[in-house]
């Protein structure tokens, strides 16, 4: 991943995740995944304000560690196999990565959420979903 890119993704990030904009990027994210997947919504045990915590958290994490991705890989590894655990399958990835995107293109617009930008988080989630499903597959 360049400096480029990685300067992209953050770019993205810092702006999706600000609180100023309202309903939060992550209340978007789940009210999209359980219209388009109702199934899943079984698979969280948490409170829905919880769930929406945890996948803020995350992706901070993700954010901040654009620049050691060596950090970042055993946290999605444990993450992936915690997933496998909770009966998430590989199938839910790409709806996940499809569902994230609209969130995304609704939480920024399409001023902040440029083709590079969109480009750039497509292949950056492709890696994540990859190391994720890695995980689960090894358990």
């Amino acid at each position: 991943m360049t400096e480029h890119h990685k300067e992209q993704l953050r770019s993205l990030l810092d702006a999706a995740l600000r609180e100023d904009r309202g309903p939060t990027l992550a209340h978007r994210f789940y009210e999209r995944l359980f219209h388009v997947a109702p199934g899943v919504r079984e698979l969280f045990h948490n409170s829905l304000e919880q769930q929406e915590i945890k996948f803020t958290q995350m992706l901070q994490s993700l954010r901040d560690s654009l620049d050691r991705l060596d950090n970042l890989v055993p946290l999605l590894w444990q993450t992936g196999r915690n997933h496998r655990l909770y009966g998430a399958e590989e199938a839910h990835y790409a709806v996940v990565g499809e569902v994230l995107l609209l969130a995304l293109e609704d939480q920024l617009g399409p001023e902040e959420l440029t083709p590079e930008r969109r480009a750039a988080w497509e292949e950056f989630y492709q890696l994540v979903a990859l190391i994720m499903q890695q995980a689960a597959r090894a358990q």
